[in-house]
C-alpha cells in the first residue's frame, strides 16, 4: 500500500507546474502563476487521496494571489521546485497572510515525503520554524533534483495564500524594510493618539477622548490582521487571535460613530439623524456581544458590511455638514474619504472580490494614517472656530454697559489663563526642542555603524587642535589606518559580515587610545583616523604599533572559522614653523599609509618630515606576514 501511494504521488507531481531555480540571482519568485488548486468540500481528503485524483480535476491559478474569500472547504495547492544546479540551494517559502487557521505543507521528492510543516494561527507562536509574523518555511533543494509541494489550507478567516519564494538574504532585507514601514505607520498612529490624549487632559473636550479611542483601535486592528499582536502581545495564547480582529474593528467603528455624531453636531439636522446613529452604534455593540456566541466567519461576514455602511454614513454626513461646520467639517470629510477607500478595499479583498496584492493589503494603513492626521487638524480647527464664535458673542455683548463690563472681565480671565497655559507650553516645547537639538548634534557627530565620531566631528576638532598646537608650539600627531584587503573581505563574506568586522575593529581600537585626550573617528569606508594631541612622532609610532598589534590579536570568526584581520597605518606629525593645515597633515599621513600598503600591508609607516615621498631609510617599517 505505501508503494502504491508513493507511485500515485509520483504521478501527481509530474502533472504540476514547475518553477526552475537555475542558480542565478533570481531574488524573489511569485508562485501565483505556478500553482494548481483543488477544493475539498467535505474536508476529508488526505495526501494519499489527493495523489489519486486525476490531473484534469486540478485548476490552474489565474496568476493573482490565490484567494477564495470566506470558505468552509479545505483547499489543496500544489507546485514543483526544480534545482538545475549541481549544488544544493536554500530558499525561504513565505505565505504572506498571517490569519490562516490551519495549514500543512507536504514536501515530496520522487514521490516520497521528505518533510512536513504544520502551521497556522491556532498554534502557539513558538511552533513556527521562523519566528516572523508571516508564515515562513526554510527549505533546501538538493542538487539537480525536484521537490513537490502540496499545501493544505483551511481557515475561518478569508482564504488567501500569497506564496513567495525568497533567497534568504533578500528575504531578510525585505522583512526589515516591511517592518520598518509598518513601524512607521504604528509610530504615526501612536504619536497622534498620545498627543491628542494630552490635549484632552488639557482642554477636557469630549471629542478629543472619542478621537483617542478611535485612533487607538485602528492600529490594534491592523496589528491583529498583520500578525503583530500574536507575535508580540500573546504568542502563547492563539485562542485570542480571533478576538484580536473583531474587538478592535468593532471598537473602531463604534467610537468612530460616536465621534462623528459629536464632532459634526448631528443633532442640528434633527432627531432622526441622532436616532440613525444610535441604531448604528447599537448594531455594532450587538455584533461585539454576538462574537462570543456565533462562529467567527459569520461574525466577520456581518461585521465587514456593517463597517462599510458605517464609513459611508460618516462620509455622507460629512458632506452634508461641509458648509455648515466650517473648515473642520472639510478636514473631517476628506480624512473620512481616505479611510472609507481603505476600508472598502480591505473588505472587498477579504471577501474575494478584488485580488490581494501589496496595495490592497495596505490601503487601510494609508487611509487610516491620512484620516487620523486630518481629524487632528479638524479638532484643532473646531477649537479655533469655537474661539471665533466666542469672540463674536463677546462683541455683541458690548451693546450694554453691564454686559460689556462682564465681558471684559471674562475676557481678561480667559486671556490670563490662556497666557499662563501658553507660557507653560512654550517652556515645555522649548525644553523639548533643546533636548532634541542636543540629540541631533550628538547624532550628527557620530558614525551610526561603529558608534565612533565621524569625519565631520574630526575635521572640526582637528582644526581647533592644529591652531592651538601651532600657537603654543605643541606637538600633534595623526594616525590614518586602513583595513587590509577589505574589498575582497566584503566580496567573500558579504557586507553584513564586513559591517560586523568594522564594529569589532572600532571596539578594539578604542581600547588602545587615551580617554578624553585622543580622538578616534571613522574617516570613511574602512578607514579610521586617530588624532593625538601633545604626542611626538616617536610616541605616535609606538601608539600605531599598539593599534596594529591589537587588531592582529583580535579574534574574528565567520561561521565558526577564525578569519585574520590586519591594518596598515600611516603616521604624520605637525611640523615646526608649518602653516596650520588639516589637508597637509592628513595628506602626509595618507602618503605614509600608501607606503605601508605598497610595502606589503600590516605595518606602520612614519611620514617623511620634509613632505617629500617617503624612502625606506626614513620610514619605520615592521614586516609581518599577511593573512
Amino acid at each position: 500500500m505505501p508503494l502504491l501511494v508513493a507511485l500515485l504521488l509520483l504521478f501527481a507531481t509530474n502533472c504540476l507546474a514547475t518553477v526552475t531555480i537555475d542558480g542565478e540571482d533570481s531574488g524573489s519568485i511569485d508562485l501565483s502563476n505556478s500553482i494548481r488548486y483543488l477544493e475539498d468540500d467535505d474536508n476529508r481528503l488526505s495526501l494519499g487521496d489527493i495523489a489519486s485524483i486525476p490531473s484534469n480535476h486540478w485548476t490552474a491559478n489565474d496568476g493573482n494571489t490565490f484567494s477564495q474569500g470566506y470558505s468552509n472547504s479545505t483547499w489543496w495547492l500544489a507546485f514543483d521546485l526544480e534545482n538545475t544546479t549541481p549544488n544544493a540551494t536554500k530558499q525561504m517559502l513565505q505565505i504572506g497572510y498571517p490569519s490562516l487557521d490551519h495549514m500543512v505543507i507536504h514536501i515530496l521528492q520522487d514521490g516520497m515525503r521528505v518533510n512536513t510543516f504544520v502551521l497556522g494561527d491556532t498554534l502557539p507562536f513558538s511552533y513556527r520554524p521562523m519566528k516572523t509574523h508571516h508564515f515562513v518555511v526554510p527549505i533546501t533543494i538538493p542538487p539537480e533534483s525536484t521537490l513537490s509541494f502540496f499545501v493544505e489550507v483551511q481557515s475561518k478567516s478569508a482564504v488567501q495564500v500569497p506564496l513567495m519564494l525568497w533567497q534568504p538574504d533578500l528575504y531578510y532585507r525585505h522583512d526589515r524594510t516591511t517592518n520598518l514601514l509598518q513601524g512607521f505607520y504604528f509610530g504615526v498612529m501612536i504619536v497622534m493618539t498620545i498627543y491628542n490624549l494630552f490635549v484632552f487632559i488639557a482642554v477636557r473636550e469630549k471629542n478629543f477622548l472619542l478621537y483617542v479611542c478611535f485612533a487607538f483601535s485602528l492600529p490594534m486592528f491592523i496589528a491583529g490582521i498583520k500578525g503583530y499582536s500574536f507575535e508580540y502581545l500573546w504568542p502563547n495564547h492563539p485562542q485570542w487571535n480571533e478576538m484580536a480582529i473583531i474587538w478592535p474593528l468593532c471598537l473602531a467603528v463604534f467610537f468612530g460613530a460616536l465621534f462623528t455624531e459629536s464632532f459634526l453636531k448631528i443633532k442640528q439636522l434633527g432627531q432622526w439623524a441622532v436616532y440613525l446613529f444610535r441604531i448604528q452604534q447599537a448594531c455594532i455593540l450587538l455584533l461585539l456581544l454576538l462574537s462570543h456566541l456565533l462562529e467567527y466567519q459569520l461574525i466577520l461576514s456581518m461585521l465587514i458590511p456593517a463597517t462599510t455602511v458605517s464609513c459611508i454614513l460618516g462620509l455622507l454626513f460629512g458632506i452634508i455638514m461641509w458648509n455648515r461646520s466650517g473648515l473642520s467639517a472639510k478636514y473631517y470629510t476628506i480624512g473620512w474619504s481616505a479611510f472609507l477607500v481603505g476600508g472598502i478595499s480591505l473588505g472587498m479583498n477579504k471577501l474575494g472580490f478584488i485580488p490581494a496584492n501589496l496595495i490592497t493589503e495596505n490601503t487601510l494603513q494609508i487611509g487610516s494614517s491620512i484620516e487620523v492626521i486630518l481629524l487632528s487638524f479638524a479638532l484643532a480647527e473646531s477649537i479655533n472656530e469655537e474661539r471665533r464664535m466666542r469672540s463674536e458673542a463677546q462683541d455683541n455683548a458690548l451693546t450694554a454697559e453691564r454686559e460689556t463690563r462682564q465681558a471684559k472681565e471674562q475676557a481678561l480671565r480667559i486671556q490670563q489663563q490662556t497666557t499662563e497655559e501658553l507660557e507653560i507650553r512654550v517652556q515645555e516645547r522649548t525644553s523639548e526642542l533643546e533636548a532634541l537639538n542636543r540629540q541631533l548634534a550628538e547624532l550628527s557627530d557620530t558614525d551610526q555603524l561603529t558608534g565612533l565620531k565621524n569625519r565631520r566631528y574630526l575635521d572640526r576638532v582637528m582644526k581647533e587642535e592644529i591652531i592651538r598646537c601651532s600657537r603654543y608650539h605643541r606637538e600633534l600627531s595623526v594616525i590614518l589606518l586602513d583595513v587590509d584587503h577589505f574589498k575582497q573581505f566584503n566580496d567573500c563574506y558579504g557586507h553584513l559580515i564586513g559591517d560586523k568586522c568594522l564594529k569589532n575593529i572600532a571596539s578594539s581600537l578604542n581600547l588602545c587610545i587615551r580617554d578624553s585626550v585622543d580622538c578616534l573617528a571613522r574617516y570613511g569606508g574602512e578607514e579610521f583616523c586617530v588624532m593625538m594631541p601633545e604626542t611626538s612622532s616617536e610616541c605616535a609610532m609606538e601608539a600605531a604599533e599598539r593599534l596594529r598589534e591589537q587588531i592582529n590579536a583580535m579574534s574574528f570568526t565567520v561561521q565558526g572559522e577564525e578569519v585574520p584581520v590586519s591594518i596598515s597605518l600611516g603616521v604624520a606629525c605637525l611640523l615646526k614653523n608649518e602653516r596650520p593645515s588639516i589637508e597637509k597633515l592628513v595628506s602626509r599621513a595618507d602618503e605614509a599609509l600608501y607606503e605601508a600598503k605598497q610595502a606589503g600591508r600590516n605595518r606602520s609607516v612614519l611620514a617623511a618630515l620634509n613632505q617629500q615621498p617617503s624612502t625606506p631609510g626614513s620610514s619605520f617599517v615592521q614586516d609581518q606576514s599577511l593573512n
